[in-house]
């Protein structure tokens, strides 16, 4: 009874509190950002001792049996938002909305094992489109070794997909954002900026393999993958770590077009990978790159906390660094 009681109690705002939820008064997601919703949204959510990582990483850590973690992870594709119809394929659009959860998986040191796809679908389209988003979901799918068990499907105004991903991880070693410790470098896997421009956003391939290997030669004290951009996601790795960090402006890779390195940290939907290796390992792989692979390039270090986030252009003061996407900025 005591647990039901306190489930009521949400359900009974002050006068004053329906009225401002009636005339949508208060603090607006423009304000707070996705950032800050996220925050908050976490202050919401409850949990038992099954979760070992909830909300604030690239996906949810459960407890498993003895030997595995388990991995969960959702992503909401919206037309018009993420792809516009008429410049992204079908088959474009369906690979994407998988490979963006895989690469969440591959940010955590995991392995991607089963999805669901939910879609809400205008009556408009013809059933050889669907058939053709379908086919790009499936080959992504089997090309990383995921299964495709369910889902759901509704009308709407315009195409939105969303997907949750079940992924395992060894027991105990998941890849967390809040693992970067000062002196450790900063890595990044290819290059940045332009995906957009490019078209890479809907074709790119998630960094599974290169995440598998450095979890087993060199274990990431920290790892996150860019969506956002470099600017945003280096944070979320600094503020869960409680750290800084200072980037090498002349380290950033750019991809060809792209000019700046401003534009190049602020693009978002790169998918490459963003990792924190203690100075001696991370020595050994810059010594050592593995062939096969992408690249993994060096662009700065973590720091106390008290230098704040920079980045540093050779003769010249360092500089705060940029804000990368947000979703409601």
């Amino acid at each position: 009874m005591k647990r039901e009681r306190e489930g009521l109690e949400g359900l009974k705002p002050g006068l004053m509190a329906w009225r401002d939820i009636l005339s949508n008064r208060g603090t607006t997601l423009k304000e707070i950002g996705e950032f800050g919703l996220i925050a908050r949204i976490g202050k919401w959510a409850r949990c038992d001792r099954s979760v070992l990582c909830g909300i604030g990483d690239d996906a949810a850590v459960l407890r498993g049996d003895l030997k595995q973690d388990l991995l969960l992870a959702a992503d909401m594709l919206i037309e018009d938002r993420h792809f516009r119809i008429g410049e992204a394929t079908p088959f474009e659009i369906g690979w994407k909305a998988v490979a963006v959860n895989i690469s969440d998986i591959a940010a955590m040191g995991g392995v991607p094992r089963h999805l669901v796809v939910s879609v809400g679908l205008p009556d408009s389209l013809s059933l050889d489109f669907i058939g053709r988003m379908y086919r790009g979901m499936r080959a992504v799918s089997r090309l990383y070794g995921v299964n495709l068990v369910g889902g759901d499907t509704n009308r709407a105004d315009r195409l939105v997909v969303s997907v949750a991903i079940l992924g395992e991880v060894p027991r105990g070693r998941a890849v967390l954002r809040s693992g970067a410790r000062a002196g450790d470098v900063i890595f990044v896997t290819g290059g940045l900026g332009g995906s957009y421009r490019s078209g890479k956003h809907l074709r790119f391939r998630p960094r599974l393999k290169e995440s598998r290997f450095l979890v087993r030669r060199f274990g990431p004290h920290a790892m996150i993958d860019v969506s956002d951009g470099v600017a945003s996601d280096l944070r979320r790795i600094c503020e869960a770590s409680h750290v800084g960090a200072v980037l090498s402006h002349e380290a950033i890779p750019l991809n060809p077009g792209v000019p700046s390195v401003e534009r190049a940290l602020g693009d978002g939907e790169d998918f490459e990978l963003l990792f924190c290796l203690p100075p001696g390992k991370a020595a050994r792989l810059a010594a050592h790159p593995p062939k096969g692979l992408g690249p993994f390039h060096p662009i700065g270090k973590i720091v106390p906390k008290s230098l704040g986030v920079k980045i540093l252009r050779e003769g010249r003061v360092p500089r705060d660094l940029g804000e990368g996407f947000d979703h409601f900025k």
